[in-house]
């Protein structure tokens, strides 16, 4: 805390020099605004930079609930029952995570990718009975991933990609599961009370009573 403390206040310093220095050259208010603007995002890059995790590869243990974690790589760690409460993780990727019941409750997860990376070995995360109550998944890549006895109540999952994912027993009430994709997918035994359905696309698809979907890509569904 005492070197991000550090760090952005030495940014911010430099930013007030350089606007003070602007000001007495004569240079436009334009110009001390583009100045501001760029300080700005330098502190903000500092602050974020100090949320980026440094365990590897045990993070058990760790809270990262409120961090700031866009865009981090978060592959081949073990964050098992991790809180990530309220964190900002979008475009984070997890392959190759252990998150089995990590705590997603309200965070933001846009775009974030749990499948499997590019390197040899680097499996789909695993998730097993993680909590994603209320959290934000729009456009999150899950492909392949283990959510068994996952909690998505509450959840945003528009146009997630969920193609062959393990939801055996997860919970899905009152998720919004727009546009999702759920191409031979597990869900049985799944709960789905509530959930918004709407242009989901299905293909050999377990329903929740066991039934499956045709071998065919299609609107209709479980």
């Amino acid at each position: 805390m005492r070197l991000r403390t550090t760090a952005i206040l030495a940014i911010a310093a430099a930013a007030a020099t350089s606007i003070m220095l602007l000001a007495g050259c004569g240079g436009s208010a334009s110009e001390a605004s583009s100045s501001t603007a760029t300080s700005t995002a330098a502190i903000r890059q500092a602050g974020a930079a100090e949320d980026q995790p440094r365990c590897f590869p045990d993070c058990r243990g760790q809270s990262f609930a409120g961090k700031d974690l866009t865009g981090a790589n978060l592959g081949r760690r073990n964050f098992q029952g991790v809180d990530f409460t309220g964190a900002n993780v979008s475009r984070a990727r997890f392959a190759d995570a252990n998150l089995n019941e990590a705590n997603f409750t309200g965070a933001n997860l846009t775009g974030a990718n749990f499948s499997a990376g590019r390197l040899p070995r680097e499996f789909p995360a695993s998730l097993i009975n993680a909590n994603f109550t209320n959290a934000n998944l729009s456009g999150a890549k899950l492909t392949g991933a283990n959510l068994t006895g996952a909690n998505f109540t509450g959840a945003n999952l528009t146009g997630a990609d969920l193609a062959g994912v393990k939801l055996i027993n997860a919970k899905l009430d009152r998720a919004n599961l727009t546009d999702a994709k759920l191409a031979v997918a597990d869900l049985t035994g799944a709960i789905l009370t509530g959930a918004n359905l709407t242009g989901a696309s299905w293909y050999a698809t377990t329903c929740p009573n066991g039934s499956v979907t045709p071998s065919a890509y299609t609107r209709t569904g479980c």
